[in-house]
């Protein structure tokens, strides 16, 4: 073993007591073909004396070299060796706190990944053959740039070409992580810093450990990144020694005795649902409001877990739509400061990665891939704010399909294939395109979103601002108020933040007598439609079920009662009855939510395309208008009807316009 400078030797009695306590990774490192043996800092904390543990820190990259070779020399084949499982108290860090103090040291951090780039080969030494003496030489090459001689070493000569003739590669990988929503404080934004991993860190069977939205922890060494326009500002990278995967969510945030002591007694009041409705966005007032904030916080402790072969989503999503001012952004940035893990992002300046995840150009290595996680990604067992959805574009809109309702996306571009979770509830709202909502008109003629995304929401609501003397009396009055004293919600956003933590741990079952009333439910409320009127689907018989579990899971109960699905029939239907009543009929038509088209404007699209079939026997360079609303007549449809119908049968494809007002069927 060769000696070094900068950092003392290793004595063999300490390399030979690590050796030895390390048999069972020896062994598993022979009989599996590892590229790596992975020390447990447990097993060799008991030979560390202070001096050593001081080279572990601060000489890291030495210390692990120096174990390397001695493994090497015992196993007689080369030996990479790396260590995990180091104790907090040994230089844990949040991200934001690294500092230029830690350069070449050993520290650890916890993240959750954000991009992840292919991985590819790097050229770690280049071997030289200098023209004028014939001598060969190695040169290393650092911060991911061929460093080119401009000496030889062997004959010390300055003159002379230096022709390349080799060179040594690894595998390596890059990872932006950022801070997990447990480490950020209020206000703060997300620290980010990229990860290098090197060689057996990138092996395929480490794929599953660094795909985007997963949380690790990373043991390594932190070092500067030269940009090569010589600026003086660094930026730091850390270089891993290794990375395991962390189950850890904002779940298992640590809440202390006193907190949890606080929330049972909450639990226990009879009001606790419009407690802690109450403290959602409380400078917003109104009937309307107080509806819409007991979902919400339905929404943010969100359903129970089921077995596979049912429907597994158990997130809630939310659609507010409504005219503008009425309080709809407001609403949706308080919701995302209180909620556990959330993001809050526009619709208008949002791409698809902001969203979901896209695979694009890697800007530091570059010709490579990198896939780049979005907001549902990072958020998976959280919440996403998503205002003005109605303004994302066909593409974006597009990417929301899987995440909705499988809980993943599929990626699969550029040699990348992956399979990523989201398994988020969205909170989203929508302007009408027209200006103002219009009651008399259905949600798909006035929100630029299609069915298919409108009808994964489990809860729609609209906001009108209309005339209402009491209402608007009561609003003043609590906005003035508000002028001269502070207005304090019933519960601070820290201990509301703990008791949904804790709410969403609960797994509440069923019992026969709440599963009897959903049953009950649902085959009345089909049976009394008519024979052409679908008034609800088994699409909102699992918003239901998701909306009474999170209503027992709000109250810490072990069970869903009667009074839950109760409060889930009640809500499903003011929505219902918001968005799903047929103008026509004025009952419930689930046909306009789920396709857009209600069942009395299907059988008139199907009446008037049958009249144009008919009438193309006689025209058959295409049916003049006048013809088609003349013999619509013979069927008591309206005029206005007719032409609004014409219009949708040409936007659907099933006509097209063969002259001036003249029609003809495909």
């Amino acid at each position: 073993m060769d000696n070094t400078k900068e950092v003392e030797i290793l004595d063999l009695g300490f390399l030979g007591q690590i050796f030895d306590a390390s048999k069972e990774e020896i062994e598993k490192f022979i009989k599996e073909e590892e590229k790596a043996i992975v020390l447990d800092y447990e097993k060799i904390k008991p030979y560390l004396n202070n001096k050593q543990l001081d080279l572990l820190l601060n000489k890291t990259e030495k210390f692990l070299e120096q174990i390397s070779m001695y493994f090497s020399e015992r196993l007689d084949r080369k030996v990479k060796v790396r260590i995990k499982n180091l104790p907090e108290s040994l230089r844990y860090l949040r991200i934001r706190d690294i500092r230029s103090e830690h350069k070449d040291k050993l520290i650890q951090v916890e993240g959750i990944i954000k991009i992840s780039s292919e991985v590819r080969p790097f050229i770690i030494r280049t071997k030289y053959l200098h023209e004028d003496c014939g001598g060969e030489f190695w040169v290393e090459n650092k911060n991911f740039v061929i460093e080119k001689p401009k000496k030889c070493p062997i004959c010390g000569g300055t003159k002379g070409k230096f022709i390349e003739t080799d060179h040594e590669t690894i595998d390596i990988q890059r990872l932006l992580i950022e801070e997990p929503a447990d480490q950020i404080e209020k206000g703060e934004q997300p620290a980010q810093i990229t990860v290098i991993l090197k060689e057996d860190l990138c092996e395929p069977r480490m794929e599953r450990k660094t795909l985007p939205g997963i949380r690790v922890k990373i043991y390594g060494i932190v070092k500067e990144l030269k940009s090569s326009n010589s600026k003086a500002i660094l930026d730091l990278y850390i270089d891993a020694i290794y990375i395991e995967t962390v189950d850890k969510d904002v779940e298992d945030i640590s809440i202390s005795p006193e907190d949890e002591r606080k929330i049972k007694e909450l639990a226990k009041s009879a009001d606790v649902l419009n407690l802690i409705a109450g403290s959602v966005a409380p400078g917003l007032y109104g009937k309307q409001y107080e509806i819409i904030k007991k979902a919400i916080a339905l929404q943010l402790v969100s359903g129970g877990k089921r077995k596979r072969s049912v429907d597994e989503r158990k997130n809630i999503h939310i659609l507010i739509l409504g005219d503008p001012g009425v309080g709809k952004s407001k609403l949706l940035k308080y919701v995302s400061e209180i909620a556990p893990k959330s993001k809050y992002v526009v619709g208008v300046t949002s791409s698809s990665v902001g969203l979901t995840a896209s695979v694009r150009r890697d800007e530091i290595f570059k010709g490579g891939w990198v896939l780049e996680a979005g907001a549902l990604v990072l958020t998976s067992g959280g919440l996403v704010c998503i205002d003005e959805l109605d303004k994302l574009s066909t593409e974006e809109l597009q990417s929301l399909h899987e995440a909705m309702e499988q809980q993943t996306i599929t990626i699969d571009k550029a040699n990348i294939h992956a399979t990523l979770r989201t398994e988020t509830s969205i909170l989203a709202a929508a302007n009408p395109k027209f200006g103002r909502w219009d009651k008399m008109k259905s949600i798909v003629d006035q929100i630029d979103l299609p069915p298919t995304i409108i009808n994964r929401f489990d809860l729609i609501f609209v906001l009108i601002d209309e005339p209402n003397p009491q209402q608007d009396e009561t609003i003043v009055n609590e906005l003035l108020k508000g002028l001269r004293e502070e207005r304090k919600p019933p519960l601070d956003k820290d201990l509301l933040r703990k008791y949904i933590i804790y709410a969403k741990k609960i797994e509440p079952q069923w019992t026969t007598a709440a599963l009897d009333i959903v049953k009950d439910f649902y085959i009345k409320l089909r049976s009394s439609s008519g024979e052409d009127t679908i008034p609800i689907t088994t699409r909102q018989l699992m918003s239901i079920i998701r909306i009474a579990e999170a209503s027992a899971k709000i109250r810490l109960s072990p069970i869903v009662t009667e009074d839950d699905v109760n409060l889930a029939k009640e809500l499903l239907l003011y929505s219902l009855k918001e968005v799903g009543i047929n103008p026509e009929t004025n009952r419930l038509d689930i046909d306009i939510i789920m396709s857009g088209i209600s069942s009395t404007q299907r059988q008139k699209l199907s009446k008037v395309l049958d009249i144009i079939k008919d009438l193309q026997k006689d025209f058959p360079d295409g049916v003049p208008l006048n013809e088609i609303l003349n013999e619509s007549k013979k069927y008591n449809l309206e005029e206005e009807k007719v032409r609004e119908t014409i219009e949708k049968l040409l936007k659907e494809g099933y006509i097209y316009e063969s002259g001036e007002k003249k029609y003809k069927a495909v």
